[in-house]
């Protein structure tokens, strides 16, 4: 089992290099924002790990929140505008 676990450790290690060396400036040109942020975060967070100078604690609620304002914003950027205050739509088409 340990050496299952070993073989598939590098195996994933080897992919996420492969992934991580094949993006180009043309892919984070054509990411959004909220891709870029996130990936960003991600490999910034996985460097400081991976040279010990990670923070002793990463609020992971703090992250979620932002994830959920950047959805209902983008959310809300799809919807059509709200009527005025007061005024009645139940009867237009």
């Amino acid at each position: 089992m340990r050496d299952e676990k070993q073989e598939l450790a590098e195996l994933y290690r080897g992919k996420a290099r492969d992934v991580l060396t094949s993006i180009s400036a043309s892919d984070i040109a054509k990411a959004s924002l909220q891709q870029k942020s996130i990936s960003s975060g991600v490999l910034l967070d996985k460097s400081l790990l991976l040279t010990g100078e990670a923070p002793t604690s990463i609020s992971v609620q703090v992250l979620l929140n932002i994830a959920q304002q950047i959805r209902a914003e983008d959310r809300s950027d799809d919807l059509p505008a709200l009527p005025a205050p007061g005024k009645d739509v139940s009867h237009e088409n």
